[in-house]
């Protein structure tokens, strides 16, 4: 699961800046604010990395609290943003093409989803 977490920290140190700039953008050029309102939804497959991501307060276990300070930042970022976290399938989760190593169909199926063929 410490992977998990370190994905979706990442992820959102990616996804908090670009949600900003949109946000002034959107100031600089006079666009309305519903105009230029992003909805964003991050992917999960791991249902303890979601647990931990979505509860606030934080509520941890002993085995949680070592992802205490890597998460505490972007969990208010989340709820805040209005980010929505969806937990999908292990076998939908695009970015498995790229960290793991797959049986031929499971590969073949992600590619397909990404790439169109």
């Amino acid at each position: 699961m410490e992977a998990e977490i370190t994905a979706l920290a990442h992820c959102c140190r990616e996804l908090f800046p670009i949600i900003d700039m949109v946000k002034t953008l959107g100031k600089i050029y006079g666009l309305e604010e519903q105009l230029a309102q992003m909805n964003i939804s991050i992917h999960e497959d791991n249902a303890g990395a979601l647990l931990l991501a979505s509860t606030l307060p934080p509520q941890f276990t002993p085995r949680f609290k070592w992802y205490h300070i890597e998460t505490i930042w972007f969990r208010e970022e989340i709820v805040k943003r209005g980010i929505l976290l969806k937990k999908i399938c292990t076998t939908e989760q695009l970015g498995d093409i790229f960290t793991k190593g797959l049986s031929k169909v499971v590969f073949q199926n992600l590619r397909k989803k990404l790439m169109g063929w």
